[in-house]
């Protein structure tokens, strides 16, 4: 990461919202790993949610085809 090859000394710009705040480098370290684990977990989260989603959708294709057979198309 670029963020490590930085000058220890010299504060760098880190992004809230929409302004940039000057803020020493151990510190935007330390929130930009907190950002991607606070990412993570909600990413984690949406593909739980996806997996139930896809799970209940084979379920209800499996229902509909056991009710009318060939006579719809599902795919």
């Amino acid at each position: 990461m670029e963020l490590e090859l930085a000058d220890e000394d010299e504060p760098v710009e880190y992004k809230i919202g929409e302004a940039f705040f000057h803020i020493s480098l151990k510190r935007a370290q330390m929130l930009l790993q907190k950002d991607q684990e606070s990412i993570d977990s909600e990413i984690n989260g949406l593909q739980g949610e996806i997996d139930q989603c896809q799970q209940e959708m084979k379920d209800l294709k499996v229902a509909l085809y056991a009710k009318f057979g060939k006579q719809i198309n599902l795919d």
